[in-house]
């Protein structure tokens, strides 16, 4: 075999080896750190909690991914074959992690690390940024007003496909909102403890608490969600808008004052 010939050997074999190697590394549902709490045809969700000092280990992601920052974190990202990246996520930051992407985490900080990490199970097309750099190196298209914002409630787009939207939510004390009743399925993840009131005599309150998720079927009835706590809270709303529904929540008559709506589009 001549120079030319053993190189050009190497050259094809290269590509498979890392491809072995990449398929060797365990998925994120076998990653220790990463319990799935939640999943359907539409959405796997995954609480991801570490103390100060430990470690997610090196794992891959085989869809595109969504991680949420619940509170703020200080981490150090390894990547196989690059130099570690020391970085901060502040509390809310959105991130998308691509399909195919490996990587582990360390937890430099004193405070735990907290993320819910949305894996979407449809192939995703067209994703970019729309009001946060989820995507890196990525510009923003963010529009100059938010969008349909009222005196107290606001609704920004943060990320987009043509099959998932991705929306920072604000709902002021005291105020009330429709979400469901459409043909989109959707998914809230809190970012604040939300204390919700009934709906009607029958129901009860409910109280989420940052981290915590609720889906929506599409098709189904609307949910009203009245903000009883004393300050803002924040979700973060995923709008599938090629979703099939895959399940339905109950939905009690509704008794308070007419709730504003924020639209999905």
């Amino acid at each position: 075999m001549n120079i030319k010939t053993a190189w050009l050997a190497v050259a094809l074999l290269l590509p498979l080896s890392i491809a072995a190697q990449t398929a060797a590394v365990i998925t994120m549902e076998k990653e220790p750190h990463h319990h799935l709490a939640f999943r359907n045809e539409s959405v796997k969700v995954f609480k991801v909690e570490v103390s100060p000092g430990d470690s997610i280990v090196l794992h891959r992601h085989d869809k595109d991914t969504v991680a949420i920052a619940i509170g703020d974190q200080e981490v150090t990202v390894g990547i196989p074959g690059k130099p570690d990246v020391h970085q901060k996520n502040a509390d809310a930051q959105v991130r998308l992690q691509r399909g195919g992407y490996v990587h582990s985490t360390h937890v430099d900080g004193k405070a735990p690390y907290h993320t819910v990490a949305v894996e979407l199970m449809h192939p995703q097309t067209n994703l970019h940024n729309v009001c946060a750099a989820a995507i890196p190196d990525q510009p923003l298209d963010c529009p100059a007003p938010p969008e349909n914002a009222t005196a107290n409630n606001t609704s920004q787009t943060l990320l987009e496909s043509t099959e998932t939207r991705v929306r920072l939510m604000r709902i002021a004390s005291g105020e009330n909102i429709i979400l469901g009743g459409l043909q989109y399925s959707m998914l809230i993840v809190a970012l604040d403890q939300a204390d919700f009131a009934a709906t009607s005599d029958k129901a009860t309150d409910e109280t989420l608490k940052p981290g915590d998720f609720l889906w929506i079927a599409g098709g189904g009835a609307a949910r009203v969600f009245k903000n009883n706590g004393k300050n803002d809270v924040r979700f973060i709303l995923f709008v599938f808008t090629s979703a099939a529904p895959v399940a339905r929540l109950p939905m009690t008559p509704h008794k308070m004052h007419p709730p504003r709506t924020l639209s999905p589009q």
